[in-house]
């Protein structure tokens, strides 16, 4: 038996990948040819592949081209390979994998997790004398501590608008029991109350701009990789980014940096936080042997050995036996992610389904339109209503 498997990514992650499979193809009779690229010849050549009733039987997945291939009716629900034992997820909890349902079914399985978090230096609050985050503070506790900072040392903290502005707010949209985007896709999910909210936020972070207490965003729009990051420098007491960078963030200047939830609205209702998948595998519909693809993919997933070889390279393992084998032989600063992981699932609740296909372009008018603000060339009100519109005609399409 032939299977054909397809991702992205660097000549680390491609050997590690071609290794496990070819294990899983030794024990188990099954040959595998390999189609691995940049992240976009990738697309480009599986959107042809899916034109020409072409494409591998396993591609890597992520979730904002996720339900565009669903949608299209490009990848195979999972569902009854759970339900026959072929796809074992038993020892996932429900937080890991739920980034790979939509609509009642499963279409990917996720090859590892990252989770948005404020990335603070603990040296910098104790100097300051100020406490360090708790777990349930809200976004005014998260203002009010960066203020006091500032005020008693001239310490800064980095925008954390800047960038990612998206990851900022959709934790606070989700802490009042709503979403980014509408279920159907074409809208957004919250009403006028959280967007007035939002309004708020982005003005509290152009304030701060103008008060010196984050990063001048001419300063850290210029940074050129994470090393040059004041934050990383032990310069900035916070910062926000994916648990999957925080031991190259601790690395480049041997800093003993900490990581804390998000913040959430001081009126939040639920929890907000959500673990991300950094990728999934699918089984594509040009399949014919989808059985034997969702074998494969579990051992993937659930196999000692091969996760030995992988090292968790694409985040965090869903599996709970996986993820512990793992910290036992990580360093004390990857160690500090596993744990993180494990007591943030109390603060996570399911991810809502996978984005729209076009939610990239609507992301990218609200990174413009932040910067705008902090530049003052744009109100945070004029930011909102301009995303909000501009989105709702690239949702549409």
């Amino acid at each position: 038996m032939k299977l054909r498997v397809a991702w992205w990514g660097n000549q680390q992650r491609t050997d590690d990948t071609i290794a496990v499979f070819d294990q899983f193809g030794a024990e188990n009779n099954v040959t595998f040819s390999y189609e691995y690229n940049s992240y976009d010849s990738y697309w480009e050549t599986l959107a042809t592949q899916s034109v020409g009733n072409n494409m591998p039987d396993i591609i890597q997945q992520v979730t904002d081209q996720f339900a565009g291939y669903i949608n299209n009716g490009l990848l195979v629900d999972l569902t009854p390979y759970v339900e026959n034992g072929s796809l074992d997820l038993s020892d996932c909890d429900e937080a890991y994998i739920s980034g790979g349902r939509y609509n009642g079914g499963l279409y990917g399985v996720s090859l590892g997790t990252n989770v948005m978090t404020i990335i603070y230096n603990p040296a910098l609050f104790e100097a300051a004398g100020v406490e360090t985050p708790s777990p349930d503070w809200t976004w005014s506790d998260f203002v009010a501590t960066a203020r006091e900072i500032y005020e008693k040392t001239g310490v800064q903290t980095e925008n954390v608008a800047l960038g990612m502005p998206r990851y900022l707010l959709e934790p606070m949209i989700r802490s009042k029991g709503q979403s980014l985007y509408s279920a159907d896709g074409l809208g957004f999910g919250f009403d006028d109350e959280t967007k007035a909210e939002i309004v708020s936020v982005i003005q509290d972070c152009y304030d701060l701009v103008q008060e010196g207490v984050f990063v001048d965003p001419e300063e850290q729009l210029l940074w050129q990789d994470n090393s040059e990051r004041a934050l990383c420098k032990g310069e900035a007491a916070m910062g926000m980014n994916w648990s999957s960078v925080f031991s190259n963030f601790c690395s480049y200047y041997d800093l003993d940096l900490e990581m804390a939830n998000q913040p959430l609205f001081d009126d939040a209702t639920t929890q907000g936080m959500y673990l991300r998948p950094a990728q999934f595998f699918s089984v594509t519909k040009d399949c014919e042997n989808p059985e034997t693809a969702a074998k494969a993919i579990s051992y993937f997933v659930n196999d000692s050995s091969a996760n030995q070889i992988l090292g968790g390279e694409r985040g965090i393992p869903a599996v709970t036996s996986i993820r512990n084998e793992l910290r036992e032989s990580a360093s004390e600063t990857d160690k500090k992610v596993y744990d993180f992981l494990d007591s943030v699932l109390e603060y996570c609740r399911d991810a809502d389904p996978a984005e729209p296909s076009t939610s990239r372009q609507s992301v990218e008018v609200l990174n413009n339109n932040v910067t705008e603000v902090m530049y003052g060339q744009m109100t945070a009100q004029e930011c909102i209503d301009s995303w909000m519109d501009q989105s709702l005609e690239i949702l549409a399409e």
